[in-house]
């Protein structure tokens, strides 16, 4: 027996799809990563004979061509536990999908790099709602040190991710920005959805 190997990429929603079925499932598997372009995928095409994403190669060496396929094969498992949890915790995260949450922190990547020093205290900084950006913005002056990007529906908030510059990180700048915006969304009556891992922190560690 084998580990379940799939080949995927992370910017394909087929493959994000299987990847939230597998982890429904409760199945570890081995992700291996596939070249951008189809024609460019001939180890795949001689290992599973197509070159079009997701593939699923199960224990048995079986091989499951594309999602719809390897939905079917993964019904055949039995339940999780934790499947109807880990349903809807995706649910529930449907507002930083729509953020693009994903698409902004991977644009971070090889390219989040400190800006100048900042001297100055959190104390010293200031936390405000902009609305049209969707976002509470913590500047030092007229300089941009973070943000927490929001999704706002009826009466519930849901903060899908925090930012803060490099330069600023453990100082306390990040528990201020979101102190702040935590605490003007509470004054505001609004149901918060914590979906940022900090956030989420943040409000378990000061409850109402």
């Amino acid at each position: 027996m084998t580990a379940l190997t799939l080949y995927q990429a992370e910017w394909c929603p087929y493959s994000a799809a299987v990847r939230e079925a597998l982890t429904e499932v409760g199945l570890d598997f081995v992700a291996r990563q596939v070249e951008p372009e189809p024609g460019d995928r001939r180890m795949l095409r001689e290992l599973t004979g197509t070159d079009i994403i997701p593939v699923l190669v199960d224990e048995r060496g079986e091989i499951h061509r594309g999602a719809r396929e390897i939905f079917r094969y993964l019904e055949g498992r039995d339940a999780w536990d934790w499947e109807a949890d880990h349903r809807r915790r995706f649910v529930e995260h449907r507002a930083a999908r729509e953020a693009d949450a994903m698409g902004k922190l991977v644009a971070r990547f090889r390219r989040d790099r400190p800006g100048a020093d900042v001297d100055e205290s959190p104390d010293a900084a200031v936390v405000a709602d902009v609305p049209e950006s969707s976002r509470y913005e913590l500047r030092v002056g007229d300089r941009l040190v973070g943000i927490a990007a929001y999704r706002l529906a009826d009466d519930t908030i849901a903060f899908t991710h925090t930012e803060v510059d490099a330069a600023c990180e453990g100082r306390g700048f990040g528990t201020r920005l979101v102190r702040d915006a935590v605490d003007d969304a509470r004054r505001r009556g609004l149901t918060i959805l914590p979906l940022c891992s900090f956030v989420a922190a943040y409000v378990r560690r000061h409850p109402l």
